[in-house]
Formats: structure tokens, sequence, C-alpha cells
């Protein structure tokens, strides 16, 4: 089999931004409720604070497109791969003889924006703390195409050893 070099679906930004974005608009309004309670004029402390928000608002605004540039899964023929970061890269190899589950998540938002992520789990990462899978595959909308592809590889690799 030949390498399959897989990118997220770019409602992964999407529903990322549409996240933040909400949450920026509650915090925001959060603060204008306490601040519209307190009994003197705090227009400076509203002000200053309205700018810390905006600020880390617009921090957050950039790093989520590069974050998201950032991701590259790829299914080779030994292994499942990923790369991820913007600071500190971070790539991360699965052989296929270590991968014992292949799990599908896909929350109510998820659903709405039609993507979902595939977990690729070892036998070191299973059982009670294994919440936590060694690969994630996030942003991927042909979901049972793409576990199917690593399932196959799996049973193929393991057949021919």
């Amino acid at each position: 089999m030949d390498k399959k070099i897989i990118k997220p679906q770019m409602q992964l930004k999407s529903m990322w931004l549409l996240g933040w974005t909400i949450q920026f608009i509650l915090y925001s309004l959060i603060l204008l409720a306490f601040v519209l309670f307190l009994e003197y004029d705090a227009n400076l402390v509203l002000g200053i604070i309205m700018g810390c928000l905006l600020f880390i608002m617009l921090l957050i605004l950039l790093w989520i497109p590069a974050f998201y540039r950032s991701l590259e899964y790829s299914i080779n023929t030994d292994s499942v791969s990923g790369k991820k970061g913007v600071f500190w890269r971070r790539m991360v190899a699965i052989p296929y003889s270590k991968i014992t589950n292949i799990d599908i998540t896909q929350g109510p938002v998820q659903r709405w924006f039609d993507i979902g992520t595939i977990h690729c789990q070892t036998a070191g990462m299973a059982g009670p703390q294994g919440q936590k899978a060694e690969l994630k595959l996030l942003g991927i909308k042909d979901l049972e195409d793409v576990k199917e592809m690593i399932r196959v590889n799996v049973k193929e690799f393991v057949k021919s050893k």
C-alpha cells in the first residue's frame, strides 16, 4: 500500500473559531453584567479587562489557523502517523503491530460540521487510564473509510508476521 496523506477538513478550523467566538461573547456579556451591577463608575476597569479579552481573542484567532495548518496525518505501509504543533512540533508514529483499538468519536457539534475524530490506541494506553489515545486524527470527514483503511492495514500487517 502506498503512503496516504490526510489533512483535516476546513470545518475543523471553523468549529474551533465558532467555539472560541461563542466563549468570547459569553465572557464579555458576563463581564458587562458584572460591571453594570457595580455601584461606582468602572469604565476604566471595564476598558482594561475588555482590552485584555480582545488581545487574548486576537491571539487565539491567529493561533487556530496556524495550528490547523500544522495538522497532518499519514497512513503508511507499516504505521499510522500524525504531525502537529505551532511552536513545539510533535510527531507520533504508531506501528500497526502496536495498535489495539481504533475508535471514532463525533460529538453534536462535530456532527453538525460533518467531521469527527479517529482514535488509534495501543495496549499501553488502554485500560482505566486509557481515555487518552496515542494518536487522534482530528477533523476527518470519511470516518468509516479511514477507520477501515487502518483496520485492514493492521490486519494485513499482523497476517504477514
